[in-house]
């Protein structure tokens, strides 16, 4: 996709009083953007398909913009966008400078089009609320989310999906719904947690994580606001926002990395400050439209700094100081 322009207001000749000369019409002032997508994982699925036929940005002063794509962006797989990794689904674009009050994203669906696979191979049309009785109906996902595009200046932003928030499968239904639940972080502005989990916590009795195929699902680091912070699980409204005040900002699968012999973890684009991670086996139990209770078998505290990457083993190593 090539760099677009958005002009939202053109210029006025004034003509002056009986003289053959014009005022120059002023140029509207400008900033360049760019979005890209990642998600947080979800589980009992091993595929997400989303298509997007056009993205739409609304300003605080003025009408909406939007950009219609020229063929549909399809994201073959959200769920490989996990910790770091992202895809672009606006590249730099001019807009109008100024304060912006949300984006929407215009997703195309029925069967073919955005879909998932669940951990039996089973193929289930996803749907934004409203499409599942006509799928052609244009819907849209929208992030109430302020953001601001300086004068000739550049920003980027990512849309963090969080699929364990966001896909729910209405009970006795043959399709999934996808709610509103993204975040949006500036690229300048956001650091990397990483660290692994001792096999002595992913092997604990206590755990309800499950072997499908060679992966053993279940296992999940969730991240808090602030040190030392009471941890829950997801929980959330039918618009996919937080019920209670213990919800996670995100959350990262483990996984068995085969190289180093340990399992890993990685959460990406997390905006600078305070955080605690906590490990829980339990994640399966995770209903986000329920309160649950999970157990989280060890924490630790971690400050992001920009561009930076943190790591953070599960359990954190001890200390020994001598006297």
């Amino acid at each position: 996709m090539q760099r677009a322009l958005f002009i939202l207001a053109t210029g006025t000749l004034l003509a002056a009083c009986g003289g053959s000369s014009s005022d120059t019409p002023s140029q509207p002032q400008t900033g360049d953007v760019q979005l890209s997508m990642t998600d947080a994982p979800a589980d009992d699925l091993t595929r997400v398909q989303l298509t997007l036929n056009a993205v739409a940005l609304k300003p605080a002063e003025g009408g909406m913009i939007r950009r219609d794509l020229d063929e549909p962006l399809v994201i073959e797989d959200l769920l490989a966008l996990q910790g770091a990794e992202s895809t672009v689904i606006m590249p730099t674009t001019e807009v109008p400078a100024g304060r912006y009050n949300w984006i929407r994203l215009y997703v195309q669906g029925g069967d073919g089009n955005t879909y998932v696979i669940d951990d039996n191979g089973g193929e289930f049309p996803l749907y934004v609320p409203g499409q599942q009785n006509n799928q052609n109906r244009e819907r849209h996902v929208q992030l109430v989310s302020g953001f601001v595009v300086p004068v000739d200046g550049e920003v980027n932003f990512t849309l963090d999906v969080d699929l364990r928030r966001a896909i729910t499968k209405p009970a006795n239904q043959d399709y999934y719904l996808l709610r509103p639940a993204v975040r949006i972080v500036d690229n300048s502005q956001v650091g990397t947690i990483e660290g692994t989990v001792s096999d002595a916590l992913i092997d604990d009795e206590a755990c309800t994580s499950v072997m499908e195929g060679d992966t053993l699902e279940g296992n999940a680091v969730y991240l808090f606001t602030g040190n030392n912070a009471v941890t829950g699980d997801v929980f959330v409204d039918d618009q996919g926002n937080p019920a209670d005040s213990d919800n996670p900002v995100t959350t990262a699968t483990v996984t068995y990395n085969p190289d180093s012999d340990a399992y890993e973890y990685q959460i990406g684009f997390v905006p600078e400050g305070d955080y605690t991670v906590a490990f829980t086996c339990e994640a399966l139990d995770d209903m986000p439209d329920s309160d649950d209770e999970l157990t989280f078998s060890a924490q630790r505290n971690v400050n992001v700094t920009a561009e930076q990457t943190e790591v953070a083993d599960l359990p954190e190593e001890e200390v020994i100081t001598t006297p």
